[in-house]
């Protein structure tokens, strides 16, 4: 056994080339890897729309702020869990499904509060769900074009967020690519 702290622990070792010492994802590893963060999302989604930070809320400012801490917790969380990771792979599943979550509610949080306290940002005034929507849209690039941005800082905001979804589908081509490589290690193919 190693006991080095971060090192691999006994249910890491195994011979050269096995599925234990490459830190691939098993069954029940896989699914762990996937809900945390789906859990996290929608704990995240649940003080999206919970948070009273619309502009006529006595206590918006509170909203604000407790919905950063949230953001900023589940962010270090994230970042905590990846540097003591002993399954690297898992891991980078965890994280690129944490960072799509956190990436809606953050873009959608910015639409919103946009359409509250900059009204004409958009085409038409934005509810949550609206803004949920239209990130989401924007996101998968379907771009229906029902609602669309109207003042340049909507519009530096979306494609702040066109851009980094290249770079996060990006991100999960060559993780899927990493999978692939570590599987066909592993079985020698």
């Amino acid at each position: 056994m190693n006991d080095v702290p971060g090192g691999p622990g006994p249910r890491d070792e195994g011979p050269p080339g096995t599925a234990a010492s490459l830190g691939l994802v098993r069954g029940r590893e896989l699914t762990v890897a996937l809900l945390r963060p789906i859990g996290a999302a929608v704990v995240l989604l649940a003080g999206y729309f919970l948070l009273p930070i619309d502009k006529e809320s006595d206590l918006n400012y509170l909203g604000l702020v407790v919905g950063a801490a949230l953001l900023i917790a589940f962010c270090v969380w994230e970042v905590r869990k990846f540097a003591g990771s002993d399954r690297p792979v898992a891991t980078a599943m965890e994280m690129l499904v944490a960072l799509a979550g956190f990436y809606i509610v953050a873009f959608a949080t910015t639409y919103f509060l946009f359409s509250e306290y900059d009204p004409g940002s958009f085409n038409e005034s934005l509810t949550r769900v609206d803004a949920l929507y239209f990130c989401l849209t924007v996101f998968t690039t379907t771009g229906f074009g029902d609602i669309a941005p109207d003042s340049q800082g909507a519009r530096v905001a979306v494609s702040i967020q066109m851009a980094s979804t290249l770079l996060l589908l990006g991100l999960g081509v060559r993780f899927l690519n990493l999978l692939v490589n570590q599987r066909r290690q592993a079985t020698g193919r």
